[in-house]
């Protein structure tokens, strides 16, 4: 126990500050949130570790092993296999993740930076996302602004404010860190 007590602390200590929010519906009887600088372990630690993976597809490396081999990939059956290996192998970079578990939620990372969450609409998982917005202190009342411009993306400050209103991706890129200049 002191084991995953001391892992748990080394995932808290390497915590990203979420600075970017939004919220899309993919489908009619979807819908998705989206969080820039959250690391796929922030979200994937928040879930039941008994929980089932209908699929696994990661993309991950480390400085002595150039990719995660797919037979240690596919030995995750439930998001404790997915959790134990990445908190007991913290050197692995996590590159691109996309996780389906059952009742149909697919957990999404890319660069172990930017982690996109989708389930069906009248699903149990969406209570992923109020743990999400308890457990990193966010203001709750920022999902019904989310949920009122689909697509759009929200910067938030450190006190949970809404600082910015993106219309889109490449919108954030180019007013907020001016990548097109």
């Amino acid at each position: 126990m002191e084991h995953l007590n001391q892992h748990m602390q080394h995932l808290e200590d390497n915590n990203l500050t979420i600075q970017l929010l939004g919220f899309n519906r993919p489908t009619e009887l979807t819908e998705s949130f989206y969080f820039l600088e959250m690391s796929t372990l922030q979200a994937t630690t928040l879930l039941p570790r008994d929980t089932q993976l209908l699929s696994c597809k990661i993309v991950a490396y480390s400085k002595d092993n150039p990719y995660l081999d797919n037979k240690i990939v596919d030995g995750f059956k439930t998001i404790g296999d997915f959790n134990n290996f990445f908190l007991n192998n913290p050197d692995y970079f996590i590159h691109n993740c996309e996780i389906e578990i059952e009742g149909r939620m697919t957990i999404g990372s890319h660069d172990d930076g930017e982690v996109s969450i989708e389930y069906p609409i009248e699903s149990s998982d969406q209570a992923i996302i109020t743990r999400i917005f308890e457990t990193y202190n966010l203001d709750k009342g920022i999902i019904e602004i989310l949920k009122s411009k689909p697509g759009h993306l929200f910067g938030i400050d450190n006190e949970n404010k809404v600082i910015a209103e993106y219309i889109n991706f490449d919108d954030y890129l180019t007013r907020a860190l001016n990548w097109f200049k």
